[in-house]
């Protein structure tokens, strides 16, 4: 079951941690959240097939998010140079960034799966789901990132406030656009 709960203020925990952009300069995270509110999304990593998939859906909703004066900021924990692949393949117009030490993960409080999660039947279903659509896995790069780390998607408001979080609770598990969505729509009306 994944967690929907808000991780709190983020600013003093996160805000301050460096994240690599794809040409390897380091950035502020929490300067991609100080004038708007940002849909943080938390890659597993750029050889995912359900990050793959996952990015793939979010971009349908980018006009959207845009429209509601936010930005999506995608996060993987691969190299620079794989997030560059990485958004040059899936044509990804918004901020890709990488944490390659995944601190922000820690801070997020995302999972690691057991070494028995990926024989849970959800998972098996969903990489067939997400290789139908054409996606594909990537194995033995180590610069694409951990592939036991799960991700996230997370609502951060200007000023760290996590206003809404999706927590994977095993790989594939990732809330639909219409909750994204919705979630923005909530924090920016309360925000």
């Amino acid at each position: 079951m994944p967690v929907q709960t808000p991780a709190g203020n983020i600013e003093h925990t996160a805000g301050d941690l460096g994240v690599l952009r794809p040409d390897g300069e380091a950035v502020r995270l929490g300067d991609s959240w100080a004038a708007r509110p940002v849909v943080l999304a938390l890659m597993r990593h750029f050889g995912c097939v359900f990050c793959k998939e996952q990015v793939s859906a979010l971009r349908e909703i980018v006009e959207e998010i845009h429209a509601g004066d936010a930005e999506l900021v995608i996060v993987g924990s691969g190299s620079p140079q794989m997030a560059g692949f990485f958004a040059e393949d899936y044509g990804i117009s918004t901020p890709v960034l990488t944490d390659p030490t995944r601190q922000v993960y820690g801070v997020l409080e995302t999972r690691r799966p057991s070494p028995l999660a990926f024989m849970d039947p959800r998972v098996m279903l969903g990489t067939l789901r997400a290789m139908w659509h054409g996606h594909r896995q990537v194995f033995g790069k180590p610069e694409l990132g951990d592939t036991t780390q799960l991700g996230g998607v997370f609502i951060v408001r200007p000023g760290g406030e996590v206003a809404w979080a999706h927590r994977s609770a095993f790989a594939g598990d990732r809330p639909s656009n219409g909750e994204v969505l919705a979630a923005l729509r909530r924090a920016t009306r309360a925000g």
